[in-house]
Parts: C-alpha cells; structure tokens; sequence
C-alpha cells in the first residue's frame, strides 16, 4: 500500500530544523563576533583541532573560540539533515531543495575559510569575504524556511487584472494586476534595503579588521569634525554614512511591505520589526563611543546588524510568497485545513 507523503509545510521536523538552521547561524555570527571583540581569535591556534585535541582546554579565549567553531559544526549536522529530508520526501519541490542544497554547500566553503582564517593571519579583505559568505548563507536558510510554509500561492477574488485576458496561473507567486505592481514596488525597495543592510554590515567589519573601528571616538562625527582628518578616520565615517543610507531604505522599506493589502500577518510582523530592530542597531551602533567600546557594544552591534539582514531578508522571501485572504475564483475564506500554518490572517 502506498502512503502519501504529506506537503512540505506540514512536515513539521523538517520546519523545525529549518528554523533551528537560521537561528543557530545568528547565534554563529554572534559568537564569531565575540570571539573578535574579545581577541580569541587566537584562543585555538590549530584547526579543527585546539591545542591537538577535540576539546579545549579549560581557558577563556580558547572556550570561546572553540564555542564558535562548534556551533558551526552543530548547525552543518542541521542543515546536512534537512537537505538529505527534502531530497527523499519533497524532491518535488525544487526551490527549496536548491536553496538547502546551496546552503550546505556554502556553509562547507564558509567552514573552510574560517580554518583558514585561523591558520593564516590573513588579510581584512579575506575576513569580510569570510562573513559575507556566512550572511549568504543565512539568506539561504531563511529563503529556504519561507519557500517550505507558503508553497501554494493563491488568489485574491476582485483584483483588477490589466495585464493578461487569461485566468492567472495559479502556479505563480504573484497576484495579478494592481496589487501584483505594488507587491513588486514593495520587493524592489525591500532588496534594496536588504543590500545597503549587510554592505554597511560588511563595511563596519572592514573598519573593524582594518584597525579603523575605534577611531572615532565620538558620534554622530568623529572627533568633532566633519571632514576625516585621517585614512582609518574615513574608513569609520565611510561606514556611518552608508549605515545611515541603510537606515532609512529599512525604515521606509518595511512601511511599503507594512502597507500591502492581503498579505501575511507573518510580514507584517517583519515589517514593524524591522522598524524596530534598525533603531536598536542605530543606538548599539551609538554606544560603542559612548561606553568607549565596550566589548558588549562591539559584539551587540555586529549581532543587531545581523537580526536587521536577517528581518530583511524574511520581508523579502515574504513578499515574494504572498498569502492573500480569499480565494481567486470563489471568494470563498480558505477552509481550515488549507490555510498557510501560522498564518493569523487568515481566520
């Protein structure tokens, strides 16, 4: 007898281990970001290893450095197990099998350069590679998640269709006519703040390795001046300025995607958050003069910078999977057991 296999967004395991993948790689960039901060980067001088065995030894850097790289490994075992899942009972569905596959083949390369990393002193250039490509992966994981819960796009009763005479596809992501144009309005800009978010990410941890990361040692201008008074100076203000950028593209990104109709309550959600966790990076990002540089507002702030990409992202991957209320044909609210699980709009 053969037995059905149950659609992919009620395969709760392999949901879960999706969320568990995006939440263990913000917990990996944090602690990488720790692990800088508190310079024990050195705290493990040889790889995989530390000090030739497979646990370190009972000291502070070498604890936390060895932290990282465990977590990493933690998260792999994760992804290795929801990619082989999809693969054997959602192979049909080829978007996020792709998207997984890419991700453990990322993390792999990701893996790698941070042994390098650890071997070689090498350049800040190669270190802002290393994180870009973590943040990537987390792109990956998170796309992944959102493809798995909405994977049956419907449609909207009353929606003005100006472009084809034909009935919509009801295998496309998009509504058609007016809404359809201003999902895509809402996208472009959401990308575009998504981009400017980890380059001013990325261009903070360049300071950072470039030595250039306490040099101003005030905010919102450093030192007191307008103009950079010196090469690790502009470097700084160089990464103030593009942070700013990025702040209002966030800001006014996730009032558009806030401001659709019919879609999730899960991207409305991302959408005040995003307000939300693009001021607290603007006052973590303040507080790292005002205290100093402590170690806690060093870590914090590339930790925040990483939530905001991440929150992005997700308004991103939410709008590309619009979940509207009703049905394109009937009208009718969609029955209970075909709404999009955790979706509270549609009650």
């Amino acid at each position: 007898m053969t037995v059905s296999t149950p659609p992919i967004w009620r395969d709760r395991p392999l949901l879960v281990l999706l969320a568990v993948a995006v939440v263990g790689l913000v917990l990996q960039i944090t602690l990488g970001g720790v692990v800088r901060v508190t310079g024990s980067g050195d705290g493990c001088p040889d790889w995989p290893q530390c000090f030739g065995r497979w646990y370190p030894p009972f000291e502070y850097h070498a604890i936390l450095e060895y932290s990282h790289r465990s977590v990493g490994s933690l998260v792999g075992l994760v992804i290795v197990t929801a990619t082989v899942r999809v693969w054997i009972k959602h192979r049909g569905e080829r978007v996020v099998a792709w998207l997984a596959t890419a991700c453990l083949a990322l993390i792999a390369v990701v893996g790698g350069l941070g042994g390098a990393v650890v071997l070689n002193e090498l350049d800040p250039a190669i270190r802002t590679v290393h994180l870009m490509l973590a943040q990537i992966v987390v792109l990956l994981a998170a796309l992944a998640l959102v493809a798995a819960l909405y994977t049956r796009p419907i449609f909207i009763k009353g929606v003005q269709d100006t472009t084809p005479r034909n009935p919509p596809d009801t295998g496309s992501p998009w509504i058609w006519g007016r809404v359809s144009r201003e999902h895509r309005s809402a996208l472009n800009l959401a990308a575009a703040a998504a981009v400017l978010t980890l380059v001013a990410l990325l261009s903070g941890s360049y300071a950072v390795w470039r030595e250039a990361g306490a040099v101003c040692a005030s905010w919102p201008l450093c030192g007191g001046s307008i103009v950079p008074e010196s090469v690790l100076a502009w470097i700084h203000v160089t990464h103030r300025v593009i942070s700013l950028v990025a702040i209002v593209a966030v800001l006014y990104a996730g009032h558009r995607a806030r401001r659709l109709p019919n879609v999730s309550g899960a991207l409305r959600a991302a959408a005040l958050g995003s307000a939300v966790l693009i001021v607290a990076q603007m006052l973590m990002g303040a507080a790292n003069p005002w205290t100093t540089f402590a170690e806690w507002a060093r870590a914090g702030h590339l930790s925040m910078a990483t939530l905001v990409w991440v929150d992005m992202v997700f308004i991103v991957a939410l709008i590309l999977r619009p979940v509207p209320r009703r049905d394109f044909y009937t009208g009718e609210s969609l029955a209970r057991d075909e709404q999009i699980p955790g979706d509270a709009s549609l009650v």
